[in-house]
């Protein structure tokens, strides 16, 4: 059986650098980690790093390039959304709920979600893509969802803004009592509990609001 080391090193040096300052990013914070670190973890000189990527900088907005295009490729369809609609916002909530567990459940994706919440406090283009992709985008989404409800009369005709609100609040608690508070615990074991956690809250929410 091929070691993780081994299969490591035939991926391309590009790659390689990527996956190392991820691992790095994760552990430490961005600024506490150098170029040269970064080179010596991948096992090349530090003047190399360049011949892929201009700067560090560069390397983490790679990084953030590539969890927004993993974030826009893991919703449904909009057909396959419409066809859940129609089974009703039961249906429709808990394949919404798997979905946002799945976004976060690979090991890549859960390195990046903790290097977001490491960088928010104080490096300016994380938190603007924090307020804008994982906020303000959802929110607006969801507010569409409870909106399209609405007129479909499955639930009561109430501002589908605070339904939004309501409904997102509780997924990014659960984002940061995992990223921020429980980051050393199981990861397996809280996706199950996130996923049983966000099914009840979900569950809650649209006895309330149901007609």
């Amino acid at each position: 059986m091929k070691s993780p080391k081994t299969e490591e090193g035939k991926k391309p040096t590009k790659e390689r650098i990527f996956d190392v300052s991820l691992d790095l990013f994760s552990q430490k914070g961005f600024d506490a980690v150098s170029v040269r670190e970064i080179a010596r973890e991948v096992g090349i000189r530090e003047s190399s790093i360049y011949n892929h990527y201009k700067s560090k900088e560069a390397i983490l907005d790679a990084i953030i390039d590539y969890f927004k295009s993993e974030l826009s490729q893991s919703g449904l369809p909009e057909e396959e959304d419409a066809a859940l609609m129609e089974q009703g916002p039961e249906v429709f909530f808990n394949v919404g709920a798997s979905a946002y567990i799945n976004q976060i459940n690979t090991p890549q994706m859960e390195k990046i979600w903790r290097l977001v919440s490491i960088e928010t406090y104080h490096n300016q283009k994380i938190r603007d893509f924090f307020k804008k992709e994982l906020l303000e985008e959802p929110i607006t989404i969801w507010e569409d969802v409870f909106q399209t409800m609405i007129e479909k009369n499955m639930i009561k005709p109430l501002n589908p803004r605070t339904l939004a609100y309501e409904y997102f609040s509780f997924i990014i608690f659960l984002f940061f009592e995992y990223f921020v508070l429980k980051y050393d615990e199981d990861f397996n074991s809280f996706m199950d509990l996130a996923l049983k956690r966000l099914g009840n809250h979900t569950e809650f929410l649209l006895e309330s609001i149901k007609i």
